[in-house]
């Protein structure tokens, strides 16, 4: 009797143990699926167009983009999974979205906090569409996308911000609170000629504060104008490892033209680590995440959790006694919206290259590194392979920049900057710099919008650019255009 009624129970067991074990291998699945496949970025859909396309095109490996719109810096990676997508445009929200001054009797707003002291009120007021600035700065004009640097010597070889004053001119503020002065660039026009007998003339920037708002700047003032620059690819730059660069600069000591690219060594702000800095013009920022809190705090005077305190002075009590959008324990801009702007940089794609088939761009790709430009300006890079988004690892790229700090002579001297002399400037990547015009409605070039065209800016190179800079201006004619051309469809 105990036998009949044990075996329907002995039939159907393995049946249960194979039906509970394909349940958890699709619960398995499922959390897999949510919680940990999206993170490598990439979606469900295909990437048979850049299966497809002509290698040389892939600018950025996967990372590229074909969009032939008005907005070819701003399109994210293709084929992001819906959380990335979702984190994409929250970012690109608070990107491009204006930020409100703060008011007293309404704390908290998720789009308050503006200042009190600030240059632009929204990320996208600076870098128009994800590039450089909408219009270039015009003589008397306030500054849009570009704002003046103050240092004085502090006599141990580095710089301080002059008394009363942030190191950065904050040239707008909210009521009831005077800003630190409106900055002004006066154009000197510098003529001179090719070797051919063909004419330019180069503009030489100076720089005054009108209306000092804390006090007269005392003799002997640093200035300098730093100017938005383009955004796509960062991060894919930010996922290139340290040993790629160091390697890089190790290619180039005992180089023939004097040529000898180092890193800017800078501090981690959240680990405390040594690290090599890989953004801002003088490669002083370690990553993006810092990156995007900096410019939030600099150039909006937004409080986040890498900057909790409001930034006003001892000396400035108007600006301590303004409303507040948050304090240090709730930051103006939340650890979740800097995530998102972090995402949102580190997904830009970037645009593919053009004209491959020209005759006169495939000569100016030969010159290009005959002139000896592609030794800073370096063509390929692969990423590595520790970067938290695994899209962003093991992908070979053609930023044309070694991201390494390289001393362009007396003529762009401003103040050193961490490990970063007065001269030396970090190699800018050169990736998208053709569609400059039609993304921002100019060819306005370098730190300090000085060169107006890309020939300008190849002009102005000094240091150890000198040689090649001087092999370039050799040229005949067709060639510099031919060189100029190629630069256009990168």
């Amino acid at each position: 009797m105990n036998d009949a009624s044990e075996k329907p129970v002995r039939h159907w067991l393995p049946i249960a143990v194979g039906i509970l074990f394909a349940a958890l291998l699709a619960l398995g699945w499922a959390v897999w699926k949510t919680e940990y496949a999206w993170r490598d970025a990439y979606g469900d859909g295909d990437l048979s167009e850049l299966r497809a396309a002509d290698p040389r095109a892939l600018t950025a490996g996967d990372m590229t983009t074909f969009h032939k719109g008005f907005k070819p810096f701003g399109q994210s990676a293709e084929n992001l999974p819906w959380q990335y997508e979702k984190l994409f445009d929250d970012g690109d929200g608070l990107f491009e979205r204006p930020f409100q001054p703060a008011v007293r009797e309404i704390r908290y707003n998720t789009r308050d906090g503006l200042g009190p002291l600030y240059n632009a009120n929204a990320c996208g007021a600076c870098h128009f569409r994800d590039g450089s600035v909408e219009e270039p700065y015009t003589s008397g004009q306030g500054m849009n996308g570009i704002f003046l640097r103050l240092s004085v010597a502090d006599g141990k070889g580095g710089w301080a911000a002059p008394a009363g004053y942030h190191s950065q001119l904050r040239d707008k503020a909210v009521a009831g609170v005077p800003p630190e002065g409106l900055g002004v660039i006066d154009w000197q026009e510098m003529p001179g000629s090719f070797p051919d007998g063909e004419a330019y003339s180069l503009r030489k920037p100076s720089f005054r504060v009108l209306n000092p708002g804390y006090g007269r700047l005392p003799d002997g003032v640093i200035f300098e104008a730093r100017s938005a620059p383009r955004l796509p690819g960062m991060g894919l730059l930010e996922a290139i490892d340290e040993d790629t660069l160091l390697a890089i600069a190790k290619s180039q000591a005992n180089h023939a033209d004097g040529v000898s690219g180092r890193p800017n060594w800078v501090t981690d702000p959240e680990t405390g680590k040594r690290v090599i800095g890989k953004f801002s013009l003088k490669a002083n920022v370690a990553h993006l995440r810092a990156q995007a809190a900096g410019a939030a705090f600099n150039d909006m005077g937004l409080t986040s959790p890498l900057h909790p305190r409001e930034l006003c002075l001892a000396g400035q009590s108007a600006c301590a006694e303004a409303p507040a959008g948050g304090t240090p324990e709730v930051p103006e801009l939340s650890e979740e919206q800097l995530q998102a702007l972090t995402i949102y940089l580190q997904l830009l794609a970037v645009p593919a290259r053009r004209n491959l088939d020209d005759a006169d761009v495939g000569l100016g790709g030969s010159l290009f590194a005959e002139v000896g430009c592609g030794v800073c300006h370096l063509d390929t890079v692969r990423t590595g392979n520790s970067h938290p988004i695994k899209r962003l690892r093991g992908q070979t790229i053609h930023p044309y920049s070694d991201l390494l700090l390289h001393d362009l002579g007396p003529d762009l001297a401003g103040r050193p900057d961490g490990e970063a002399s007065a001269q030396e400037w970090r190699t800018p990547p050169l990736w998208g710099i053709g569609l400059t015009r039609k993304a921002n409605h100019h060819t306005v070039f370098l730190h300090d919008q000085r060169a107006r065209s890309l020939q300008e800016a190849i002009l102005w190179h000094g240091g150890e650019a000198s040689p090649a800079k001087a092999r370039f201006m050799a040229l005949n004619k067709a060639g510099r255009a031919a060189l100029i051309k190629f630069l256009e469809s990168i």
